[in-house]
Order: C-alpha cells, then structure tokens, then sequence
C-alpha cells in the first residue's frame, strides 16, 4: 500500500531512509536547509522542502511538507556538540503544535544511546538513563515530550554509533595520540542496518516504544578497530595500555529475539573476532 512518509532531516540517514521508500513506491516528503540541497533531493525522487526548524521560529513551508503525511521520521541531528548553546528541547517544542495539527498518525524519532552516559553493564530499553553530556540530557527530555504526545503515536529508536558507506570511526580514531578503554565493548551499527530497523519498527512493531538500534556483537574496541584498520588498509590507532573501566553494552531483547534481521550483524567485518 502506497503512503506518504515525510522524513524531516535529510542527511546521511534520512537520505538513505528516504531512498529506500523511493525505491519501493512510496511518496517521500524530504527536508533540507537549502533550495540546493532540495534540488538534490529532487534529483533522488524526493519531494523536497526547505525546512529549518530553529529555538524560536520555523522557516520554509512546513505545512505543505506535512501535507497528507502518515508517518513523519525525525531524524534532525540534536546539534549540540557542535554548538553547546543549542536547544534542541525548543526545537522540538517548536516543531510539535504543527504536528498536531496534520494528518500525522505516527512520529518516530531517531534518538541515541548517549542518553545513558556514564552508565555500565547491560542496559536495555527498561534502563533507566542516567544522562551526563548535555545532548544526552536534551535527547531523554525529547524523548519524554513525544511519548507524551495524545495526537500522535510515538516510537523511539535509541541508535549506537553509526558506520557505513566511507564514514567509520577507525579513521578518527587512528589519528589520535591515544584511545583509552581499549576493552569497551563497541556498540554500533551500519547504517544499511539502522535504516532497515527503522524501516521494520514503523511497520511492524508497537508503538509509544522505545527500542534500541544496536548490531548485537560486542567485541572490545580494541579488537575490532585494529581488525577494521587493517581492512581499510590505514594506520593502526594507539590503544592505551590501561583496560579502563567501561563495560557498557547496550541491547534489546525484543529486536534481538529474531524481530529484525541483521544485514551487517558483523558490521562490515569479514571475520568474527
């Protein structure tokens, strides 16, 4: 059945997001900040709309973005690392009373698993987030104003670090002087996977969730960086010759119990560590 999805935040995953429903027939509502980013979206089948969401203002034709949209993907980046003075929470509270007043049914957020800071150990969706960076803060707060919604259904997808395409952290992390916590357990996903989860969660899962977007293989970061270097044939990064304390990994029973399918479980690796 044909639907139209509006995917506000049309940038390395909500590109890919927005291509995958292209290519399946559906009519797919995109947003980006500028009239050439929307010529580029155009360029892919997308209906683009310059839309900038702002603390205080929203510019663009927002209404006609959402037009006769079913289901709407927030995939904004919260922005803050780049600009700490940001606030993402007003962002959202902008963006909101426009959603209600719209044929939206249901919202699904991209989220992250920073929301849990500092914490160890196992941590599912039922954990509660004890957040220490301010973008982990603001993100839990976004959280709590869309779940909170009456006018929409809400699902949270909480993802780990994103890998995929030429983008992967080994290459930052084999320019440092030093990476500590060479036996963290890693906790990421391809992006071919996090469009694909999100793809399944929206039409299969239940709503007013909160799931957590992670491939279920938790080598130590040493282990899979220095085998992921090798394979990309760049530089080694330097591994501290402390173990460190960090034990965090981050599941879901649901998604893990053969809901979704993995594409990349091994996350582009071509061995198992």
């Amino acid at each position: 059945m044909k639907k139209r999805i509006g995917i506000l935040g049309c940038g390395w995953l909500g590109l890919g997001l927005s291509q995958s429903f292209v290519e399946e027939g559906h009519d797919v509502h995109g947003s980006r900040q500028s009239n050439k980013g929307v010529n580029f979206l155009q360029e892919n089948g997308i209906r683009g709309f310059v839309v900038q969401v702002h603390e205080d203002q929203i510019i663009g034709d927002l209404s006609a973005f959402l037009s006769k949209v079913n289901c709407l993907f927030l995939t904004l980046p919260p922005g803050i690392r780049k600009n700490p003075k940001r606030n993402f929470i007003a962002v959202i509270q902008q963006l909101v009373p426009h959603i209600q007043n719209t044929k939206v049914q249901q919202v699904v957020f991209t989220s992250s698993t920073s929301v849990f800071g500092p914490q160890q150990g196992l941590v599912t969706p039922q954990t509660i987030p004890l957040p220490e960076s301010e973008s982990g803060k603001q993100l839990l707060e976004v959280e709590k104003i869309l779940l909170s919604q009456p006018h929409f259904s809400t699902q949270i997808v909480r993802l780990g670090g994103l890998i995929g395409d030429d983008r992967h952290p080994v290459k930052q992390l084999s320019k440092l002087p030093i990476v500590h916590n060479p036996e963290a357990p890693i906790n990421l996903i391809n992006k071919t996977d996090a469009i694909g989860l999100l793809r399944y969660l929206s039409e299969q899962a239940p709503w007013q969730k909160i799931y957590h977007g992670v491939a279920p293989w938790h080598p130590t970061k040493k282990d899979f960086y220095l085998h992921a270097a090798k394979q990309l044939q760049i530089s080694s990064p330097k591994f501290s010759s402390e173990k460190g304390v960090a034990t965090k990994v981050v599941s879901d029973p649901y998604i893990e119990s053969g809901a979704y399918r993995f594409v990349e479980p091994k996350l582009g690796l071509d061995l198992q560590l």
